[in-house]
C-alpha cells in the first residue's frame, strides 16, 4: 500500500553497537531441549500440553487439566533422574498428562506407572513416532484466553497463567496486585468459559480479525503496563514488556496471525525496548532528552525497523502503525534536538484520527512545542483543557501546562502547574511513584529558575508522563 507514514526513510542498517545483554531473549523455546532443562523450556511445554489436552477435552474441566499437566512434570522429575531421560520427553509427558487427566475425572483415582515404554499416543506423534510440535501449537491457548466474553483483566491475568505458565503470585507481582485478588480474576474466567463452552479452536477467516484484535489489546496492554507500571516503586517491569513481545512475536510466527497490526505492534514493542537500558538509572527514570543514546540496543531497533516494514504489506493502517512509526522517529533520530517534531506532529494527527485519546492530544500540544511553535501548543493544550470535575487526565494536563510554560521561558507558570499536577496525583493515586518524583524534581528546577529570574531554557527537561505518549 502507499506508506501514509511521512518521515524519514526505515533504514537496513538501524547502526551498530557493542552486544548487550539486552533484552532477554524472546525466542521459542526449542523442543528439542530437555522440558526440564530452563525455566522457559518447562513453561512452553507445560503450555502445549495444556493446549492440546483443551483441544481434546474442551474448557468445561480447564482446572483438572492444570492438575494433569502438573502431575504429569511432577512425574517427570522424580523418574528421569532415576532411569533417564526418555528419547521422547514431550510425548512421555502428553501420555502422562493424558492418563492424569482421566484419573482425576475418576471417582476411584487409579496411579499409572510413569514409564516411558509405553508408546504415545496416535495423537501426540507422527507416522514416525515422533512427538509433532508446531510453532503454533499454543495459539488456540492464546485465543482462548483472549475470549470477548472475559474482561480485560481477567484476558491479562488468563494469558499468563496459562500461555505463560505463570503462577498466581508471579501474576500476582507482575501485574502488582493482590494474590487474592488475581485468584479470583482466574476463577471468574474459567466459570465464564464453562458457561460459553468456548471452541477450542483458533477463529475462523471470517472472526479472526476481531479475534486478533482482542489477542493485539491484550499483549499491547501488558506491555503498557510493564513499560510505565501504575502501581509500586518501580518504574519499570521488564519482565511484563519482554513476556508480552514473545506473545506477539508468537504471533507474527503463524501466517494467519502474522498480519499487518501483529508486525506494527511488534514493531512498537521493539523500538520501546531498545531505550529501556537507558530509560532507567539509578531508580530513577530519565526523560527523552536526557538519555545516553549509545546505551540504545540498535540490535533492537533493527528488528522495530524489519517489523515496521513487515506491517505495510496490507491496506490496513492501525494505531499500532502509527505508534510504532512515532516510536521510529525518536529511535532514528541522533539526537533530542535532530528529532523530526514537525512529523511527530503529523504522526500525532494520524493517531488522532484513527485512535483519539486525552493522551494523544496532550502528546500533540508537547509536540508543537518541541517544533517551536508555541502559540499552536497553547491552542491546542487549551483545547484539551480538562472540566471542572476531576477525570484520570488532569494532573498529566497540568504537567503538560507545566512543560509548555518552561519551554516558553515562564518558570513562574510552570511551579504553579507542577504543584497542581502533583497535588491531583496525590488525590487520584493514578500516576506512578516513578512519575511524580520526577514532576517534584521538575518543581524544584523551576522554583529555582523563578527565583532567579532566569528565562533560559536549555537545561530543562521534558516530563516523563504518559502524556507524551505510553512509550516514550
Amino acid at each position: 500500500m502507499p506508506d501514509p507514514l511521512s518521515g524519514p526513510a526505515y533504514e537496513d542498517d538501524a547502526g551498530s553497537l557493542p552486544e548487550s545483554t539486552w533484552p532477554a531473549d524472546v525466542a521459542p523455546w526449542d523442543p528439542a531441549r530437555s522440558p526440564l532443562a530452563h525455566p522457559r523450556g518447562f513453561r512452553d511445554a507445560a503450555a502445549l500440553l495444556t493446549s492440546r489436552l483443551l483441544a481434546r477435552h474442551g474448557t468445561t474441566d480447564l482446572d483438572r487439566i492444570e492438575d494433569a499437566v502438573q502431575e504429569a512434570f511432577v512425574a517427570a522429575a522424580r523418574a528421569w533422574p532415576l532411569r533417564g531421560e526418555p528419547s521422547q520427553p514431550l510425548a512421555w509427558l502428553s501420555r502422562v498428562a493424558e492418563r492424569r487427566y482421566l484419573d482425576l475425572g475418576r471417582a476411584t483415582r487409579r496411579w499409572v506407572e510413569e514409564d516411558d515404554s509405553v508408546p504415545a499416543t496416535e495423537s501426540d506423534t507422527g507416522h514416525d513416532g515422533v512427538f509433532t510440535h508446531a510453532a503454533h501449537d499454543p495459539l488456540p491457548l492464546l485465543f482462548m484466553c483472549c475470549h470477548p466474553s472475559l474482561s480485560s483483566e481477567s484476558r491479562v491475568a488468563l494469558t499468563l497463567k496459562q500461555v505463560s505458565q505463570l503462577s498466581v503470585p508471579e501474576i500476582a507481582r507482575l501485574l502488582d496486585a493482590e494474590v487474592s485478588t488475581v485468584a479470583q480474576r482466574l476463577v471468574r474466567a474459567k466459570r465464564s468459559l464453562q458457561r460459553e463452552r468456548s471452541t477450542f479452536v483458533v477463529p475462523g477467516d471470517a472472526e479472526l480479525p476481531e479475534r486478533l484484535e482482542d489477542v493485539l489489546l491484550v499483549c499491547y496492554a501488558l506491555f503498557t503496563a510493564g513499560h510505565l507500571p501504575t502501581d509500586g516503586d518501580a518504574p519499570l517491569e521488564a519482565s511484563r514488556c519482554v513476556e508480552a513481545l514473545r506473545l506477539v512475536e508468537m504471533l507474527r510466527r503463524w501466517p494467519p496471525t502474522a498480519r499487518p497490526a501483529t508486525h506494527a505492534l511488534a514493531a512498537l514493542c521493539w523500538f520501546t525496548m531498545a531505550r529501556m537500558p537507558a530509560r532507567v538509572v539509578g531508580g530513577a527514570l530519565v526523560p527523552l532528552d536526557a538519555q545516553d543514546r549509545t546505551r540504545w540496543d540498535r540490535r533492537c531497533i533493527a528488528r522495530g525497523m524489519a517489523a515496521l516494514r513487515a506491517s505495510l504489506t496490507g491496506p490496513e493502517l492501525t494505531r499500532y502503525h502509527v505508534e510504532a512509526h512515532l516510536a521510529s522517529l525518536h529511535s532514528l533520530a541522533p539526537s533530542f534536538a535532530e528529532t523530526p517534531w514537525e512529523a511527530v506532529v503529523r504522526g500525532y494527527d494520524q493517531l488522532l484520527a484513527i485512535a483519539p485519546s486525552p493522551s494523544a492530544r496532550l502528546a500533540r500540544a508537547v509536540s508543537l512545542a518541541h517544533a517551536g511553535q508555541h502559540a499552536l501548543a497553547a491552542d491546542a493544550l487549551r483545547e484539551t483543557a480538562p472540566p471542572d470535575s476531576r477525570n484520570g487526565q488532569r494532573a498529566e494536563w497540568h504537567a503538560s501546562a507545566a512543560l509548555l510554560a518552561l519551554l516558553r521561558g515562564e518558570p513562574a507558570q510552570a511551579v504553579v502547574a507542577y504543584e497542581q499536577a502533583l497535588a491531583l496525583s496525590s488525590d487520584e493515586g493514578a500516576q506512578p511513584d516513578a512519575v511524580r518524583a520526577f514532576w517534584r524534581e521538575r518543581l524544584s528546577a523551576a522554583r529555582g529558575l523563578a527565583s532567579a529570574g532566569d528565562r533560559t531554557t536549555s537545561t530543562v527537561r521534558p516530563p516523563v508522563s504518559t502524556s507524551d505518549g505510553p512509550f516514550l
